[in-house]
């Protein structure tokens, strides 16, 4: 899933998916599909930032296409590198999954026995963290697309759908 053709057609999947208002859990297990298609994703994880913006909220996962939408797991902050790749703003990809530097709960959540590779991107929207999306694989190199940027301008805009979505519920 390396060719521009494939990259486009996934794009257009993928913003089909992205509704203004719509409930970020779904979109995002829906999102997931999608990649899982082109993508070898064993495990996947929805987080936001919780309605103070200080701590992150695991909402949504996903366990070799077992969903689960109605997670509410406060994550510590302690040794968390989810919060290290929110503070850099950056994509963070791994290719040595053994030596996960984040606390165990992430670790259980995001990386299993098989894991060869992970990522995780910052949801980002005006500049500001409304989340963090994160996959692993059992292949290694699996998310060399997603370092390469070609799924940014879709990432960013389910970023601003959720930075909204969030907008609205505090009204």
């Amino acid at each position: 899933m390396r060719h521009s053709q494939g990259i486009l057609r996934l794009v257009e999947e993928l913003e089909s998916v992205l509704v203004d208002n719509a409930e970020p859990r779904e979109m995002f297990l829906e999102f997931t599909r999608h990649l899982e298609r082109e993508y070898d994703i064993a495990k996947g994880l929805l987080v936001l930032k919780e309605n103070d913006k200080t701590r992150f909220l695991a909402v949504a996962s996903w366990n070799h296409g077992k969903t689960r939408k109605n997670l509410s797991l406060l994550l510590p902050s302690t040794g968390s590198l989810f919060e290290k790749v929110a503070e850099q703003g950056q994509i963070y990809t791994d290719n040595f999954a053994e030596l996960y530097d984040g606390n165990q709960m992430e670790k259980r959540l995001l990386l299993d026995d098989y894991t060869q590779s992970f990522m995780l991107r910052p949801l980002k929207h005006d500049a500001t963290i409304v989340g963090l999306l994160g996959y692993s694989s059992e292949n290694t190199d699996a998310f060399v697309t997603f370092e390469e940027g070609l799924l940014d301008p879709v990432i960013d805009h389910f970023a601003a759908v959720i930075a909204q979505f969030q907008l609205t519920q505090q009204q």
